[in-house]
């Protein structure tokens, strides 16, 4: 089972929340909770890796000692 790269990453949250709910609900058998899990985990990973390609292009505003706001790129792969 994959995430499919389509999906968005508020999609991809929502699922995750809805995975949440039905395995905090509990009325899944042992199988069904197990692929539940597994696709939540996809779900996540999926999620992180998205958050971590937006990471590198998030701007960071600091502030100079002047007191002026300077925009840098925040990089990570410094």
């Amino acid at each position: 089972m994959m995430v499919e790269n389509k999906l968005s990453y508020e999609e991809a949250i929502e699922e995750l929340e809805q995975i949440l709910e039905t395995l905090e609900d509990g009325n899944l058998s042992l199988k069904d909770s197990m692929e539940k899990f597994k696709r939540g985990v996809e779900l996540y990973n999926y999620c992180n890796e998205i958050l971590k390609d937006v990471e590198g292009e998030v701007k960071v505003l600091l502030k100079d000692q002047n007191g002026n706001m300077n925009e840098e790129v925040f990089d990570l792969e410094v």
